[in-house]
């Protein structure tokens, strides 16, 4: 039996890393693989410090997008298709739908949707996620989060509050047309999160 394809997204500070740790407790062993993108492929490793740490200085948003599709379409083929086949479910810490709410909407780089929009379309053809868990956040409590933690920002984490809120816009938007999305509140207690979000996986893998 054919694995599934879930993939938890949402704005930074809402909890994303918090709740697929503790995934990783109750839903491990061989049955379950956890990756992330960017960043989940050897390649995808090399494309993330491109892209949030700046590795070779400041990138043009067009080759930011280009390069985000390149991670994406090597850790479908190199890593979920296999898994997925082979019966494994798949968690993936972001996907496509991150892409759309920080490149199009967060970036306000809406003329180039149609493109990403047929990327994604040849990219997932055959691999759509099973769930897009969606942890919503006003973007001041992320921020109020990750500077509690000491986090360092990356690029993506250093958007204004402004187009932080874009984002957020984004990942909504998503949610009413994408009928595997749920949206959680991520702005209640860890624990009431993880409720909402082990149950949704509970029915996607059932």
């Amino acid at each position: 039996m054919r694995g599934k394809f879930i993939v938890i997204e949402g704005g930074d500070g809402a909890g994303k890393d918090t709740q697929i740790e503790l995934l990783k407790k109750e839903f491990n062993g061989e049955k379950f693989l956890y990756t992330r993108e960017p960043g989940g492929t050897a390649l995808g490793k090399e494309l993330r410090d491109i892209l949030l740490h700046e590795k070779y200085g400041q990138l043009p948003l067009l080759t930011e997008t280009f390069l985000f599709l390149a991670d994406r379409a090597q850790h479908i083929a190199e890593v979920v298709e296999p898994a997925l086949t082979k019966g494994v479910h798949v968690i993936s810490n972001r996907s496509w739908v991150s892409m759309v709410a920080y490149q199009i909407h967060g970036r306000d780089l809406q003329h180039l949707a149609p493109l990403v929009e047929q990327a994604v379309s040849v990219i997932y053809k055959d691999t759509p996620p099973d769930l897009a868990l969606i942890l919503d956040l006003p973007p001041e409590l992320g921020i109020e989060r990750q500077r509690a933690a000491g986090k360092e920002f990356d690029v993506m984490e250093s958007m204004s509050l402004e187009a932080r809120g874009k984002v957020r816009g984004g990942f909504l938007t998503v949610a009413k047309t994408l009928k595997q999305a749920k949206v959680i509140d991520a702005s209640r207690p860890i624990e009431e999160v993880y409720k909402d979000v082990k149950k949704a996986i509970i029915q996607a893998i059932s």
